[in-house]
């Protein structure tokens, strides 16, 4: 009996540390949450999405990498392509997905990976990588494309406010494959994933390949894919404020013919 009488005040000192535990560890949570919103207003510093080939066989092996950076109300968009197609036109977009399509992905077992494919895997997109990065519309699908050695260099700054708030609008076309995040959802661009797509014109492609009208088949094409990271060490300095980074021009409409700013 006398072990008992000692055994219930351990019980009760045991569940009252319990229940001070779960109170420390809800308001962390609840400090956190205050601290670092889900909305991705707290993003900040350089995210790094390094290539991966899809289809070497085409074209073989393209490194680069797609760079996000937010420093205060500044978002900095570039991407580095080495080696592609040449005169290729290059769609570039970032995706909600965390993966990027393998062969394993390959459904119809062409030996190819398009875009029907690698969508499935990728979901829809969330940032255009455009001629503007402001807003999911403001660039109206116009995408760079390579020079003479299959190289090419694509450098945007934005708003950051500018751009969340128009990624946390409301989405006024549900059946497009471009998504809206609403604020309570969270977002941030740690392991969303960029794909870039295009060939030269004249690849040889089999009617397996499956594209999206008006797009042939060599301009949908995925040809790398990327997973963004968060990159500690400082990617250099950044632009003057009154600098309009990149060229702007030399690039294409969603049709694939030429426009000039």
């Amino acid at each position: 009996m006398s072990f008992k009488i000692k055994k219930i005040p351990f019980i009760f000192l045991f569940i009252l540390m319990s229940c001070q535990n779960q109170e420390i560890d809800k308001n962390r949570k609840m400090n956190q949450t205050s601290i670092n919103p889900v909305d991705g207003s707290n993003i900040e510093g350089h995210y790094q999405a390094r290539f991966t080939t899809l289809n070497s066989h085409i074209n073989g092996t393209i490194p680069g990498s797609a760079n996000l950076y937010r420093m205060k109300n500044r978002l900095f968009a570039y991407v580095r392509l080495f080696g592609g197609g040449v005169n290729a036109w290059h769609m570039q977009n970032i995706y909600i997905g965390t993966k990027c399509p393998t062969l394993s992905d390959d459904l119809n077992q062409d030996g190819f990976i398009d875009i029907a494919e690698a969508e499935k895997v990728l979901g829809k997109i969330i940032i255009p990588l455009d001629n503007n990065i402001k807003t999911q519309k403001a660039g109206e699908k116009r995408y760079p494309y390579a020079d003479l050695s299959g190289n090419y260099v694509y450098e945007r700054v934005t708003s950051f406010y500018d751009f969340l708030n128009d990624l946390n609008s409301e989405d006024e076309n549900l059946l497009d494959n471009v998504i809206k995040i609403s604020k309570e959802s969270g977002f941030d661009f740690k392991n969303l994933t960029v794909l870039i797509q295009g060939v030269e014109e004249g690849k040889d492609l089999p009617d397996t390949v499956t594209t999206k009208s008006p797009h042939e088949s060599y301009q949908t094409i995925p040809i790398t894919c990327g997973i963004f990271e968060k990159i500690l060490k400082a990617p250099g300095e950044v632009y003057d404020e009154n600098e309009i980074p990149g060229p702007i021009e030399d690039a294409e409409d969603e049709s694939g013919t030429t426009n000039t700013d």
